[in-house]
């Protein structure tokens, strides 16, 4: 499975996980649970452009810009159901995922590197960005298990279940309101991840980064609508 197969999957299950803001009655199990699939496809996508990338610092500018680009849709998008529209869109997280990368690979004192990437971390959720802590680090745990499956896969699946569980604060919040289903999804996307050959596959830079702020665009003005 190349790149661009697991992008197009983390388009479309984005799209369930924001429809059902727009259109509330297309609430269902698919638009609840496939959602989650997405997040962690785009982490892995980012990671896999960390690693091939020939211009580093062109790549975190593209970042940027893309978050810049994206931030009025999604806030506006959000708007349709939240008051809480002072949040970083995922372009910042991944950016700072990056961002974390870079500065493992720069530093070579264990201690200061892991202290960074946990600081940077938390940097993610002052500022409020999507997904906050779990969605910075996830980035960072994909990359440092990039070339153990088994690492990669157990280390993944235990730091989505905690996040959840920390989400409900106590582990009966978490089976009583089937947190443990959203769980389950999010761990989804780590089989796909292990199905990547390597592979590019088609050239779809632009339509990647300009699908996530007008889909939200689109999607605002359905809900608005």
């Amino acid at each position: 499975m190349s790149i661009f197969v697991i992008k197009i999957i983390a388009c479309i299950t984005m799209v369930f996980d924001h429809v059902k803001y727009a259109i509330p009655s297309l609430e269902n199990f698919i638009t609840l649970y496939f959602g989650r699939i997405a997040f962690p496809l785009f982490a892995f996508c980012a990671v896999e452009g960390y690693v091939h990338t020939k211009d580093l610092n062109k790549y975190i500018k593209r970042l940027f810009i893309a978050g810049i680009i994206s931030q009025i849709p999604f806030m506006l998008f959000i708007s349709i159901f939240s008051n809480e529209i002072l949040t970083l869109n995922i372009m910042f997280t991944l950016l700072l995922g990056i961002l974390s990368l870079k500065y493992y690979d720069m530093t070579k004192n264990k201690i200061a590197q892991i202290l960074g990437v946990i600081g940077i971390g938390f940097l993610g959720e002052y500022l409020n960005v999507d997904y906050g802590f779990f969605g910075v680090f996830l980035v960072f745990v994909l990359y440092f298990f990039r070339d153990n499956k088994i690492k990669k896969f157990l280390a993944f699946v235990i730091l989505v279940f905690v996040h959840y569980i920390v989400m409900c604060k106590t582990i009966d919040i978490f089976i009583e309101y089937k947190y443990w289903k959203s769980a389950i999804f999010t761990s989804i996307p780590i089989f796909i991840m292990l199905l990547y050959n390597g592979q590019l596959g088609k050239k779809v830079q632009k339509f990647y980064y300009w699908f996530y702020p007008v889909h939200l665009m689109i999607l605002y003005l359905i809900g608005i609508l």
